[in-house]
């Protein structure tokens, strides 16, 4: 029983003793050494008691922050007060945590520099650097490209206010004139209409066709015009010959028969009328720039 008793006494001494010792402040420093105007922190754990910012700004130490922190450090783990400190006087500056714990902290001095009587200048002005080619370039095409832009959409509205399109393609060059009337005649032969009994048909468009490649060709209102206008209107143009007025008489002469007096040629006539068509067409209209072209190109081979 008396050993029993002794060995609670002495688990309650250890107790005691143990949670006297946990309880000990923990600190560190940063560093203890600093230049003037420098900063270290000071760490302080596993105590029931922090001291305040004011109690830590003592013999010319000054708190510049101070926070509580749950981390690690290198005195336990735990919750921690943390404070930063500075100092502007040089020399060395006890700073006392308690009854029995004090740091000391070693604050050095600027070399060469008397801070006394050391004059604070102001800051000096904004330096300013030459433009660079390539500044002012690009400034340059954003305000062409500016105009540009303006200069478009000016160049819509106006044409929306128009109703005409944006973009207006170039026309095709018209078709020449002897071309129509080949391809018209080309088409007529293959539509075989005196073949099938349409003399008047076959005559009426044959002649429409040459009296419209006569008046695109000449300016001769060939289609308001009798055969004998039209035969003395052609006399006067430029590629006359009696060979061609030969041609456009004898075309024009049997269409009037047929259509007017209902005569009926005979078959050879028909095919006759459709030849002198194409050949007074070739032989009277004025030549591309390409067949002179080709044409010269013939003669000097």
């Amino acid at each position: 029983m008396k050993i029993l008793t002794r060995n609670l006494a002495l688990l309650l001494l250890l107790v005691f003793f143990a949670s006297r010792i946990q309880a000990q402040m923990r600190y560190e420093i940063d560093s203890t050494s600093i230049a003037i105007g420098d900063q270290t922190t000071l760490t302080i754990g596993h105590t029931d008691v922090y001291p305040a910012a004011e109690q830590l700004s003592q013999n010319g130490l000054v708190v510049i922050r101070q926070w509580f922190d749950t981390t690690e450090y290198e005195g336990g783990r735990g919750i921690v007060q943390r404070t930063v400190l500075t100092c502007f006087d040089a020399g060395e500056h006890w700073l006392r945590l308690g009854e029995n714990d004090s740091i000391s902290l070693i604050v050095r001095d600027v070399p060469n520099v008397d801070t006394a009587s050391l004059e604070i200048k102001d800051i000096n002005g904004t330096l300013t650097e030459p433009y660079t080619f390539w500044e002012i370039f690009r400034w340059i095409l954003l305000a062409l490209g500016v105009a540009l832009l303006i200069a478009a959409i000016i160049y819509a509205i106006r044409r929306y206010k128009e109703h005409k399109p944006l973009l207006q393609l170039p026309k095709a060059p018209p078709t020449p004139p002897h071309e129509i009337a080949l391809k018209e005649l080309n088409e007529l032969r293959v539509k075989q209409l005196w073949q099938q009994g349409k003399l008047k048909e076959y005559h009426t468009q044959l002649t429409d066709t040459l009296r419209n490649y006569i008046e695109a060709s000449f300016g001769i209102r060939a289609t308001d015009m009798t055969t004998d206008e039209t035969l003395e209107a052609f006399s006067h143009t430029a590629v006359y010959t009696p060979e061609n007025e030969t041609l456009l008489q004898s075309i024009l002469t049997t269409a009037d028969m047929v259509k007017f007096a209902k005569s009926e040629p005979l078959p050879y006539e028909h095919d006759r009328s459709m030849s002198n068509a194409v050949a007074f067409v070739e032989q009277t209209h004025t030549p591309t720039s390409e067949e002179t072209t080709e044409n010269k190109s013939n003669e000097k081979q």
